[in-house]
């Protein structure tokens, strides 16, 4: 019988070794003849972007990219602020990765590591860029809820 998912990713979790994170890119711009709008009138905006290669046996390389954007709230397509770093992590892992347990791990571990950079890096180029900084929340989850919910209904 084949592993679940749940005991899939136990593994994968085995001697598991967060080896480092850069800042592989970064892209920042504010459109200046708005940015006085109010922040009545204004919304933040965070979306999230991942995906690994293998780069040896039991290593893993991830992509994280993060979009952050200020925009007019009843339109979400006039930016206002854009910021969106890309992170390189590098992982040692105890099991295989694939497709299925790629999206639990960019869930949970991956986001867990890369969020306070992500918040950090957002904090100061606002300051950089002579704006009022946004304070993201900590991040919040349970890799597993959508998974038990789908296990529940079959």
């Amino acid at each position: 019988m084949a592993d679940s998912i749940q005991e899939r990713f136990a593994k994968l979790n085995t001697n598991l070794v967060f080896h480092s994170i850069r800042l592989y890119k970064l892209e920042a711009n504010f459109d200046d003849e708005k940015i006085n709008v109010s922040m009545e009138e204004s919304k933040v905006f965070i979306d999230k972007n991942a995906y690994y290669q293998i780069i040896a046996d039991n290593h893993v390389r991830v992509f994280q990219e993060f979009f952050f954007k200020v925009a007019l709230q009843n339109n979400p397509d006039d930016v206002l602020i854009r910021i969106n770093p890309v992170y390189i992590l590098d992982f040692q892992v105890g099991g295989p990765m694939d497709d299925e347990i790629f999206k639990i791990f960019a869930d949970s571990t991956v986001l867990v590591d890369s969020w306070p950079y992500f918040r950090e890096i957002v904090q100061s180029t606002l300051l950089r860029m002579g704006l009022a900084p946004v304070v993201l929340p900590p991040i919040n989850f349970n890799p597993f809820v959508n998974i038990d919910a789908n296990a529940s209904t079959k």
